[in-house]
């Protein structure tokens, strides 16, 4: 009960970052798309996971649509595997042993952290299940369960590649043990693991063995020794480095908490006693069971680790994930062993302290759940006020109610995400809202240089995050959205710490408002990709070592030939020389429509030491990446000239 509550409550309270809504909208698109992938997100290796992660989400993603559901199924699979780490030690060793592993895994900051991500890595009933089969295979001679060891491998690897350890860790149980496994269960598992695992096998084969080359220049680079992956499993035991949830604010964040962290290196001692503990066991065990079960916990946590001792490449704090429960499994043996052999001492006086020990290991338990709890309940609160601190990430309490209140004011219009970027998949506000704003019609433009205004009567803007300040980069463009007089302030969504999402509805099919006050270029200047440059606004006078600031509009008579088009603004001498340039993607032309209406801003550096004068500014477009400039056209599709004279501008000193 305490793992689900700690789990599922506040379920918007979770960090909804790049990473967490590509796999959203990645799972989005398997439930509703047809899109079935072989190969999943990313890794920090440089290597594309196996694709396990998007179909499990697709699940409740194909129940409702909605993020929020994929992160009440993480959630709820986290918790069962708390369940079923009670029921592991119950099994294996004893109900206490369950019941004291179970509540240590249950309170545990960073595995509650861990347990509300959408994300690869983050699921250790998949490890539980691995380890479960193996022990029943290894330990109880089971053969026939070995097809049960290779599933979970597969699916463990399916999740995330850092599960390769556990294919030695199998291996080494196979040399050990091979006493109980028959030659049927092996060819039968191991078939199993092949035909789940195929499917990325076969991509990366027709795509020139991408994956498994970077794989072998991971592992056959040049490694140097660290203590980092033994320091990263051992914080994982407690809350030893959350307050780097907080970013620059972790001082301040330990400052609400009782004076206990001196708690985290007491488990961490407990955990390496604990492992002490089961190698003696795995040599020294009375019963050949129990030998088997502490050699196999023991290699559950020493290999991942050993495996990274020597890394080609610095090893990464969630790596390690995948050791949950072991840790609190090796205390609670150790634990509950102790305090077992007390009556078994040849001293009166000692064997008299069996109810005094359990008394104080029960004390010991309440005092540390309470202190791992009020860790997680205080970080939680403390991401609720201070959501942009940069560690955590915006939780999605606050970009799903934006999301929300642009659906509402739009109804069947369109919407457009003005933000910091334009690319899903590589750009965070983007990739965030492309995951809640699935279903409805949306596109993204990078507020710090483009407004596209669509060709219909009715279109809502989401902007955001920002800064109500002059300073914040999207200010300039959305000071003029806010101004034009076919739009209107929407609902706001305000981040406690002043950040905001901001929402505007235009309305009107006239567009003329866009363009007012701006010098029209003649009747419109077309250029052989179909885009008309409109009209221009520069300042009459300019300053050297200031920025030339310049708007332009332009708009799309027709289907432009397929590429990706940037724009270049340029100031000319009076010989025509180069003195200074702007150069950026226009507007996603993957994106643009027949009749859209695009207002750009642009903002030339100009070199301080520029003399006085007057100069020229001439705009155009290029294809990128190949630098082919688009040229103007006459009224037959002829080229004429390479650029567009927008207007003449005055460098002077003040």
């Amino acid at each position: 009960m305490l793992a689900f509550a700690l789990r599922l409550s506040h379920p918007t309270l979770v960090e909804f970052k790049r990473d967490e809504a590509t796999v959203a909208r990645l799972a989005q698109a398997i439930a509703y798309e047809g899109y079935l992938p072989a190969v999943g997100v990313d890794s920090s290796l440089g290597i594309d996971n196996l694709p396990l992660t998007l179909y499990l989400m697709a699940l409740p993603l194909r129940l409702w649509a909605d993020p929020l559901a994929a992160v009440l199924f993480t959630c709820l699979l986290n918790a069962l595997a708390v369940w079923v780490c009670y029921h592991f030690g119950k099994t294996y060793f004893d109900e206490r042993v369950g019941l004291i592993a179970a509540l240590l895994f249950a309170v545990n900051p960073w595995a509650i952290l861990y347990a509300r991500k959408i994300w690869c890595r983050t699921l250790p009933l998949f490890t539980l299940s691995l380890m479960f089969f193996t022990c029943e295979t290894f330990v109880r001679g089971r053969r026939w369960a070995f097809v049960g060891v290779c599933a979970s491998l597969a699916a463990l690897l399916g999740l995330q590649l850092e599960a390769l350890a556990f294919i030695p860790l199998v291996g080494l149980a196979l040399l050990l043990y091979r006493d109980r496994l028959a030659w049927k269960p092996l060819l039968v598992g191991v078939t199993v693991a092949l035909l789940l695992g195929g499917p990325y096998f076969i991509y990366d084969a027709f795509h020139s063995w991408e994956n498994m080359r970077g794989l072998a220049a991971y592992t056959g680079g040049e490694g140097v020794f660290s203590w980092a992956a033994a320091r990263f499993a051992l914080m994982l035991t407690g809350s030893a480095g959350i307050e780097g949830q907080a970013g620059g604010f972790y001082r301040e964040f330990w400052g609400g908490l009782l004076p206990l962290r001196w708690l985290n290196p007491v488990m961490m001692g407990l955990v390496l006693i604990g492992l002490g503990y089961a190698l003696y066991q795995a040599v020294r065990a009375p019963s050949q069971e129990r030998r088997r079960l502490c050699t196999l916990l023991t290699l559950w946590f020493a290999v991942p680790i050993l495996l990274q001792s020597r890394p080609s490449a610095p090893p990464q704090f969630h790596y390690f994930v995948m050791h949950y429960p072991v840790q609190f499994l090796l205390v609670a043996v150790m634990g509950v062993d102790c305090l077992d052999a007390l009556p078994k001492l040849p001293w009166r006086r000692l064997r008299r302290l069996r109810p005094v020990g359990w008394t104080l290991l029960l004390a010991l338990l309440v005092v540390w759940s309470i202190w791992q709890v009020s860790v997680t309940l205080h970080l939680r609160g403390y991401m609720a006020a201070h959501p942009t601190t940069g560690g955590y990430g915006i939780p999605l309490a606050y970009t799903r109610p934006a999301a929300q209140a642009a659906r509402q004011l739009a109804g069947d219009a369109e919407i457009i995400v003005v933000g910091t970027g334009n690319r899903p998949f590589i750009t965070e506000t983007p990739t965030v809202f492309d995951a809640l704003l699935f279903g409805h019609l949306h596109r993204f433009t990078d507020g710090r240089s483009a407004l596209p205004v669509p060709e219909s009567t009715e279109g809502v803007y989401l902007v955001g995050p920002m800064q109500d300040t002059p300073d914040d980069p999207l200010w300039p463009m959305i000071a003029r959205l806010a101004a034009l007089p076919s739009v209107e302030a929407g609902p706001a969504v305000t981040l406690p710490d002043g950040w905001t999402y901001r929402t505007f509805l235009r309305r009107g099919a006239d567009r003329g408002d866009v363009s007012a006050g701006m010098t029209p270029l003649a009747a419109g200047i077309p250029l052989a990709n179909k885009v008309v440059f409109a009209a221009a606004e520069l300042p009459q006078t300019a300053k050297p070592g200031a920025a030339l600031e310049v708007w332009l509009t332009w708009w799309l008579q027709g289907p432009p030939p397929a590429a990706d088009y940037h724009l270049t603004v340029q100031l000319l001498d009076a010989a025509g020389g180069l003195a200074a340039q702007d150069d950026h993607a226009a507007f996603p032309a993957d994106t643009w429509r027949v009749g859209d209406l695009v207002l750009n801003r642009l903002a030339l550096p100009l070199p301080a030491t520029l003399p006085e004068g007057e100069y020229t500014v001439r705009a155009g477009m290029y294809t990128y990446p190949d630098i082919t400039g688009v040229p103007v056209v006459d009224a037959s599709g002829n080229p004429i000239d390479d650029g567009v004279i927008l207007g003449t501008v005055v460098l002077q000193n003040p």
